[in-house]
């Protein structure tokens, strides 16, 4: 599994829309943060004050298209979240950056600018997944 998957939803799933670029391609189930006033994949630096959401559709740079639907993150909902390294028991409630758009790194230590909070692992620790919940603000 690349991309992150919506686990558990809230009373509803709120799903807004914002501008991005004409070329930025968007992966569907990555996660997305705003820069500038324009929504971008998310990555190791991204922190919660710029945490946008989870992308709820592809799109190619030939698309062309300025805007982009996203599931907006609560925390009460779960994700299943694709990790660095093998999943951990002992990890549950640490809150942990970014590795990229798509991944989570579970480095064992809370992070001060973590936006995932692991909830617990998913399957096995070989799998490298883990239910978890964006930290919002």
């Amino acid at each position: 599994m690349a991309t992150v998957k919506q686990s558990a939803i809230k009373n509803t799933r709120e799903l807004k829309e914002t501008n991005k670029e004409s070329a930025t391609v968007i992966v569907k189930d990555e996660i997305l943060a705003m820069t500038a006033g324009y929504a971008v994949p998310a990555d190791s630096g991204t922190v919660v004050a710029d945490l946008l959401g989870v992308s709820n559709e592809a799109i190619a740079a030939a698309d062309a298209k300025l805007r982009v639907l996203y599931i907006e993150p609560s925390d009460e909902d779960t994700f299943i979240f694709p990790v660095t390294n093998n999943s951990d028991a002992t990890h549950n409630g640490q809150a942990m950056v970014l590795t990229d758009s798509t991944h989570v790194n579970n480095t064992g230590t809370t992070s001060a600018t973590g936006i995932v909070k692991q909830v617990e692992p998913y399957g096995a620790a070989s799998d490298k997944l883990i239910v978890g919940r964006f930290i919002t603000l």
